[in-house]
């Protein structure tokens, strides 16, 4: 009755889920007909199909062809900038960025007094702000502003014309009827969850967050990442859709604060022209744009520091806003070229050679930051492989001894589940996820089986055996990252390891978060491990010449690659070597410290003033 685990939970300190199961209904049927995998890309696939029809639908009710083919050239270009492989992931942040535009097509059409369209933006809002919390602010103003220009434009025609106001109002009234069904229908799910779940219910939950336990981004930095979208070149194309995963350099407060300012002053000048015109649609999109920018400034201020910084999958409804804000912009201009009939078919015609043009761009494939890895992909298949093995082992307790964005987890679970062979978890965060018939109670299962990644592969635990194991690099780069290893130890030992002046209050937060005294310069820099070392080099903090930078990110590389690639699975019988306490939690695994790219992203997010807990399973 509820959405999927939500990451929130790591920054709230507590479990947390998104508020509804809609996408999840809406993906049952095709994963049920074409089985999981190919039913979820259909699905979405699906879902973003339906999302670009009721932008042009929207479009065309308020400004025919002319705005129909601009809306697409928009739409288009908001597909390219995600890449071919983005249209069809399940992953929320990315499964709603069409539909959210569509919603905002929604919001200024209800403005435009539309009431055809009110159970749809309420049917699709309802969507959105379930599916995942970063929408939490952004739909429920726009959802208010919608309202608020409906009842402002109904409010005027009864003013101007009293007599067709009976009409409209049993109108208004049947819109308004079949809204609140749809509303009834669509958060039915997450209402009888919090009212019958132990304990507060989910919506409790979610009501009671206060302060994040890394704090939040902050107005002023929300307001340069906000920029970086909408106002600054390359806007919200595709080099800045995948340079927000990569590393995302925000602008400088001036530029930012500039660029904002410019724009405000392009939004005031299509308002002023449209107004003088007489084009209420027109005035209505740019109105909607500020307000848009306005809910998007806000959640950009509020989204809280992830455990590396900045978490790009909270910002990527920042992409359709800046979609939007642009079609808002090209509308008025386009609308006041629009004058005769030979104008506008021209304009129309352009605007299709361009829909046309950047769709046959996004025809190759292109990975624009997908949330599957896909250098994970053949050592999930070969996994997949080795655990036939399993089948007659019993049911399985699994545990997940790794970070929780790692890939392997959910796959190992996903093949359990295609082999039919049972399994139960005791984590309070995958009971979530995955429903209280998966529960560990204690006695429902006959082993554990670990789920292990990078470091910790090599060494079984006490009274486990490996039935799975993929190597992330071969014997002669596992030599040579030894070698280095070595190198930057003695480096380290040395006391070489200086920080420039971006790099002191991370290696404090650095050292303090592992536990360690700041001690004196010099001393600090002692207590690191090469890991840690390599990270604050790629992070760009380490004073140090070009032969050295490149070890550093040699290391890394070697070290990201044997972390995020190299995954062993262990079975225990449960039971074996374990005391009471441990056969009830499914025994434990301790994991060693920070990778390079964990010290690397650590290093930058400390840097930014966030927080990390220091483990590699954190």
């Amino acid at each position: 009755m509820l959405g999927t685990g939500s990451s929130a939970s790591l920054s709230a300190g507590t479990d947390l889920n998104h508020p509804g199961p809609l996408l999840v209904d809406w993906l049952a049927l095709p994963a049920r007909l074409f089985g999981g995998g190919a039913g979820l890309a259909l699905g979405i696939a699906l879902l973003n199909g339906l999302a670009v029809i009721g932008i042009a639908v929207v479009a065309y009710r308020r400004g025919g062809p002319l705005l129909t083919t601009v809306a697409m050239a928009i739409a288009t270009g908001l597909c390219w900038a995600m890449g071919s492989e983005l249209l069809f992931e399940p992953w929320q942040p990315h499964s709603l960025l069409l539909p959210f535009l569509c919603f905002l097509m929604l919001v200024w059409s209800l403005t435009c007094g539309d009431l055809v369209v009110l159970p749809w933006a309420a049917g699709v809002g309802s969507f959105i702000l379930q599916t995942h919390l970063s929408y939490g602010l952004l739909v429920p103003v726009l959802g208010a502003w919608a309202v608020l220009g409906l009842l402002v434009v109904l409010h005027r025609h009864r003013r101007r014309d009293p007599g067709s106001w009976p009409g409209l109002r049993r109108r208004a009234l049947r819109a308004a009827a079949v809204t609140g069904l749809v509303l009834a229908v669509c958060w039915a799910q997450p209402l009888v969850e919090q009212f019958t779940s132990d304990g507060p219910g989910n919506l409790t939950r979610l009501a009671r967050i206060r302060d994040p336990a890394f704090g939040t981004i902050g107005y002023g930095r929300g307001a340069r990442i906000l920029a970086t979208v909408v106002s600054v070149p390359p806007w919200w194309l595709r080099p800045s859709f995948s340079n927000a995963i990569k590393g995302w350099q925000v602008p400088s407060p001036g530029l930012a604060a500039a660029s904002l300012s410019l724009l405000a002053v392009v939004l005031a000048a299509c308002a002023w022209d449209a107004r003088r015109r007489g084009d209420r649609e027109a005035v209505h999109g740019v109105a909607t744009a500020a307000v848009a920018l306005v809910g998007g400034l806000a959640t950009a201020g509020r989204v809280p520091f992830g455990n590396f910084g900045i978490p790009a999958g909270q910002y990527r409804w920042l992409w359709p806003l800046a979609a939007f804000v642009s079609f808002a912009i090209v509308a008025t201009l386009v609308r006041r070229l629009a004058r005769g009939p030979v104008r506008s078919a021209v304009l129309v015609g352009a605007f299709v050679v361009a829909t046309v043009v950047i769709t046959a761009l996004n025809l190759p494939t292109s990975d624009q930051g997908t949330a599957a890895q896909t250098e994970s992909f053949p050592a999930v298949r070969d996994l997949g492989h080795q655990m036939a093995t399993l089948e007659d082992e019993g049911t399985l307790l699994v545990r997940i001894s790794a970070s929780f964005e790692s890939p392997y987890g959910t796959a190992v679970m996903a093949e359990l589940q295609r082999r039919g062979i049972p399994f139960v978890v005791d984590d309070a965060a995958l009971v979530r996820q995955l429903g209280p018939a998966r529960r560990f109670t204690g006695s429902n299962a006959q082993a554990l089986l670990l789920v292990v990644t990078g470091d910790a592969t090599g060494v079984a635990p006490r009274g486990a055996r490996r039935v799975a194991m993929v190597q992330g690099i071969g014997a002669q780069e596992q030599l040579e990252l030894s070698t280095l290893e070595t190198r930057i130890e003695e480096y380290v030992a040395e006391g070489r390891v200086r920080v420039n002046r971006r790099g002191q209050a991370a290696l404090e937060r650095l050292v303090t978060a592992r536990g360690g005294s700041s001690g004196q310069v010099g001393d600090r820099e002692r207590v690191l491990t090469p890991r840690e070392v390599a990270g604050l080099g790629e992070a760009g903090f380490l004073v140090a010449d070009d032969g050295w930078r490149q070890r550093f990110q040699r290391y890394a590389d070697l070290h990201d690659r044997r972390d995020d690639d190299t995954v062993t699975l262990f079975l225990k019988p449960l039971g074996t070597g374990m005391n009471a306490a441990e056969r009830r939690r499914g025994g434990s695994l301790t994991l060693g410290r920070l990778s390079a790219g964990g010290a690397r992203a650590a290093a930058q997010g400390w840097a930014r003033g966030g927080a990390f807990s220091g483990t590699a399973a954190g």
